[in-house]
């Protein structure tokens, strides 16, 4: 699950009030990150009708069986191998545009993860009689360490909003008073921000630029932080 910074103030209730009308400034800071995806997900469903529920639902279990010794062989992590009962319902045709039952229909499902793009590549190679029956209803990339990814963005959006709030005060003649409140979330107050219209910040572990596979592609990374911060009004 992601973490999410929840707004807090350093004021008492009756700062509340006055923060309202206090000078201050709203500013947005923003991290982003290029890495090297290195989880491979799919997601597959098997399904088959026939008159016989019997018979559809052998069908499935023989594809499904399949399925989960390709996982196998094509070394996907044995701890995301998942799959679920079996599900079943009426099938359906269309007959002169009006619904005719054509007997039942059994669907399983099933989801697996691999550390190499080449073992999800062979795995996906390896399907026999995918179409209606077998279909590969999704894939998708990840990071094993997006928690501390996520955590490192979101301390450099968190300096980034420091140093517009100071490059700001510096251009207007003021001083940067105290933080008020922080959060992942824009300030409504403003009418919000858009993370699309903030200059980036591309940071990379070591500051040095990572090393991507074209091949296999990259991931986006991103991190934004919203900060008021009091303004003392005197000339600094």
């Amino acid at each position: 699950m992601k973490a999410r910074i929840v707004a807090i103030s350093f004021a008492t209730m009756p700062m509340l009030a006055f923060a309202q009308t206090a000078p201050h400034i709203d500013v947005a800071g923003h991290a982003e990150r290029l890495v090297q995806p290195d989880r491979f997900s799919i997601n597959i469903k098997v399904e088959a009708s026939d008159s016989k529920p019997a018979k559809a639902r052998t069908r499935v279990e023989e594809l499904m069986a399949k399925v989960m010794a390709g996982f196998r062989a094509n070394h996907a992590l044995p701890e995301s191998l998942d799959a679920s009962t079996f599900s079943i319902g009426p099938h359906t045709i269309y007959v002169d545009d009006r619904p005719v039952y054509d007997g039942s229909e059994v669907t399983r499902t099933a989801s697996a993860t691999f550390t190499r793009i080449d073992d999800l590549r062979h795995f996906i190679d390896s399907l026999d009689g995918a179409g209606e029956e077998l279909q590969v209803v999704s894939t998708s990339m990840s990071r094993s360490d997006q928690t501390a990814i996520d955590s490192e963005l979101r301390e450099e959006a968190m300096r980034d909003t420091q140093r517009n709030a100071q490059r700001i005060a510096k251009a207007y003649g003021v001083k940067l008073g105290a933080l008020y409140t922080v959060s992942d979330q824009p300030n409504a107050r403003n009418g919000g921000y858009s993370a699309d219209s903030l200059d980036s910040v591309v940071v990379s572990a070591n500051k040095i630029a990572p090393s991507i596979d074209l091949e296999v592609g990259s991931l986006k990374k991103e991190s934004s932080i919203y900060a008021t911060f009091l303004l003392d009004t005197a000339k600094p």
